[in-house]
């Protein structure tokens, strides 16, 4: 079964890196990178520590609006195709399971080569101008966005096999990422403010684990950003959760559970899914 997915996982990645748009993704989002370091003064006014940190608050809003489309888009197209199109690979002596799996590690690592390779095009420069102390905490942003990749990736498995046809499951996608990135955050505060006092603010503090966006904001700001970044609101979330050690473990518990779930959803439908 290993032997299998592992195949089925080096030919994802080759087949979407040799694709001419992942490449210019990975240009584009070094120079963002570099960009967003020499706007915010972090290469040639802020040395050591805090050019990494400003960066670092600066990026997060980008991050969390171009990682989820580009991870959406290649978990959408990778498993989705008109009925038949596929007769080739599900006739092989391999799973659903092996093909769904194998497909997802395969996306997931080029997404994750493709952004991890734009941040340290953009950190070189960084630390050609700053210094190499700030390097730890930018690699949270680097670990932090590829858990926001592989969660999107999956989540884009799920809308692929829940949703027949490629043009239609597109189209979910994008209605997914709409919600994730626009809509949800705006709805949790009408709510909160609605109900006001603390049952708002427990809503709140609740609510960042219904997004997988917002809770690596959080999880990217509080470990990596500058100092009382997220002000009394995150101090008071680290206290909700019992501590900062506490709030990060649960926060990579709760991206792990939302790469798997949906990654075990689109497999269960993948195996009664009629080709």
């Amino acid at each position: 079964m290993m032997s299998a997915i592992r195949t089925i996982a080096e030919v994802e990645l080759l087949t979407i890196a040799r694709r001419r748009w992942t490449r210019l993704f990975t240009l584009a989002f070094g120079l963002i990178v570099a960009a967003v370091a020499y706007a915010s003064g972090s290469i040639h006014e802020l040395g050591g520590v805090d050019g990494f940190e400003r960066t670092t608050v600066a990026l997060v809003p980008l991050v969390l609006v171009f990682v989820p489309m580009v991870a959406l888009l290649i978990g959408i197209t990778g498993h989705a195709a008109e009925p038949g199109s596929e007769a080739y690979l599900f006739s092989q002596p391999v799973t659903r399971s092996e093909i769904v799996i194998g497909k997802c590690i395969g996306e997931v690592a080029a997404v994750g080569g493709a952004i991890t390779l734009g941040l340290a095009a953009g950190a070189a420069l960084l630390v050609g101008g700053a210094g190499p102390e700030g390097v730890p905490k930018f690699l949270v942003l680097v670990v932090a966005t590829n858990l926001l990749a592989a969660v999107f990736v999956s989540i884009g498995a799920l809308v692929a096999a829940a949703v027949p046809g490629r043009v239609t499951a597109l189209g979910a996608g994008v209605f997914v990422w709409f919600c994730a990135v626009l809509l949800y955050d705006g709805l949790l505060l009408a709510l909160a403010q609605w109900l006001t006092g603390r049952s708002g603010a427990r809503v709140l503090f609740v609510s960042v684990f219904g997004n997988p966006t917002d809770l690596v904001r959080v999880l990217t700001l509080s470990v990596s950003g500058t100092p009382y970044v997220l002000g009394a609101a995150g101090e008071s979330w680290q206290r909700f959760l019992g501590g900062s050690e506490r709030a990060i473990l649960l926060s990579i518990v709760t991206l792990l559970a939302w790469t798997v779930l949906p990654l075990e959803a689109a497999r269960r439908m993948m195996a009664r899914r009629d080709l």
